[in-house]
């Protein structure tokens, strides 16, 4: 998949407030393309127009490739985080199902519900959540192994 990215210079790619960070704009550009035609080949290539200068086209690559492997860093910390809060949760939500078994009336209603709404939002982050985070992440790989042609 080629994404084209017209420049007017580095500046356009660099963050103002750190400059060893990628703009917002940037990389909403490039995301949003990349998700809304979501691929299936190995490889995305950046074509890049308006950077010349040999120095501002290895810090573009180095700057781009460095911002999405952060990403992807990111994403694995989270998706650890996550079945780890998953795991407490369920034992939680089992554990309120079986405390509902030694109460009557109220209080065993109540514990049944509780069980079965903290299992059904992890059932729901599981489908949902985590599959488009884990869209996202393959996209953030592909980026950070992208191509990159100066044109």
């Amino acid at each position: 998949m080629n994404v084209k990215v017209e420049l007017n210079g580095l500046c356009d790619v660099l963050n103002r407030f750190n400059k060893d960070m990628i703009s917002q704009d940037l990389d909403d550009y490039i995301v949003g393309l990349c998700e809304n035609k979501f691929f299936r080949k190995k490889s995305i290539t950046l074509e890049v127009f308006g950077i010349n200068d040999f120095n501002d086209k290895e810090i573009f690559r180095n700057i781009i490739h460095d911002h999405y492997r952060n990403r992807v860093n990111f994403y694995s910390k989270l998706d650890k985080f996550d079945d780890v809060y998953r795991i407490c949760l369920l034992i939680l939500g089992i554990f309120a199902i079986l405390l509902s078994e030694n109460f009557v009336s109220f209080l065993s209603e109540l514990f049944l519900i509780a069980g079965w709404v903290v299992i059904w939002e992890i059932i729901y982050d599981v489908i949902f959540n985590e599959i488009k985070r884990k869209r996202r992440e393959n996209i953030f790989k592909k980026l950070a192994n992208s191509n990159i042609i100066f044109k």
